[in-house]
C-alpha cells in the first residue's frame, strides 16, 4: 500500500469519527473517555495521524449504532470525495485566468443554490 492510500484510508477513517463525535456533540475528551482513551489518541485519529485498531472501529460503531460495513462506506464516500477535491486542486492550476473566472462564476452560482 502507498504512503498516499495510507494517508488517505487514515484521513477518511478519521474524518468519518470527526463527522460522528461532531454530530453527538461531543468533545475529544469525551469521546476519549466513552472509549476508555486518552482525548490525544481520538486527535491523531481525527488528524490522520494513525488509524484506529478494528476493535475500537468495532467499539466506535457500538456506540454510534451504525454496522462495521456502513462506517467502511462512510469512509469510501470520503475518498470520493478527497480524490475529486485533488482533482480539482491539482487542475485548476493549470487553468489561464479567464477559465478561473468562468470556474469560479460557476461555484459562486452552486453554492448560492444550497
Amino acid at each position: 500500500m502507498s504512503s498516499r492510500t495510507k494517508r488517505v484510508i487514515y484521513t477518511t477513517e478519521g474524518k468519518v469519527i470527526k463527522q460522528l463525535r461532531e454530530e453527538a456533540d461531543l468533545s475529544m475528551k469525551e469521546f476519549g473517555e466513552i472509549l476508555g482513551l486518552s482525548d490525544s489518541s481520538i486527535s491523531q485519529w481525527e488528524n490522520g495521524r494513525g488509524v484506529p485498531p478494528k476493535e475500537h472501529i468495532a467499539a466506535i460503531c457500538d456506540h454510534f449504532k451504525i454496522g462495521e460495513k456502513y462506517f467502511y462506506e462512510m469512509c469510501r464516500d470520503f475518498q470520493k470525495t478527497e480524490s475529486d477535491y485533488d482533482f480539482i486542486l491539482a487542475n485548476t492550476k493549470k487553468l489561464d485566468q479567464t477559465s478561473v473566472k468562468m470556474l469560479r462564476a460557476m461555484m459562486e452560482t452552486m453554492l448560492a443554490k444550497k
